[in-house]
């Protein structure tokens, strides 16, 4: 796979903060100054794969290379943060009282969409 070096450096930020954040996590758990009340089986994980998904979006938010892959990562993010609080019922909301959210989100996508890519044009040129 041929990277530049850019990417491979977001490439290695990224994936080294999320392996310390679980790292410091699970360490938090273990010293039992965080309960995370989790089970290690499949059946508990899966509920925590939106901050995979955001994971994923932050690394095409640092150093982006290409307007479309800010705007996808800036997707994947809310996305994932969409769903996660759908999902667990945070502030005791849930899919049927949120999917307009992800209506607003792609309005706002489709008006970003110039400005940032003005935006790349504009530091390409310096």
């Amino acid at each position: 796979m041929n990277r530049n070096p850019e990417q491979h450096w977001r490439h290695q930020l990224v994936w080294g903060i999320v392996l310390i954040v679980v790292g410091v996590v699970y360490l938090l758990d273990r010293f039992d100054m965080l309960d995370l009340d989790v089970d290690l089986d499949f059946a508990h994980i899966w509920h925590y794969w939106p901050w995979l998904m955001a994971a994923f979006g932050i690394n095409k938010l640092i150093a982006p290379t290409t307007p479309r892959r800010f705007l996808k990562g800036l997707w994947e993010v809310f996305f994932a943060a969409w769903w996660y609080i759908s999902f667990e019922h945070l502030w005791g909301v849930n899919f049927a009282d949120t999917w307009p959210a992800l209506l607003i989100a792609w309005g706002v996508g489709i008006v970003l969409r110039p400005a940032v890519e003005k935006q790349f044009i504009s530091q390409r040129e310096h």
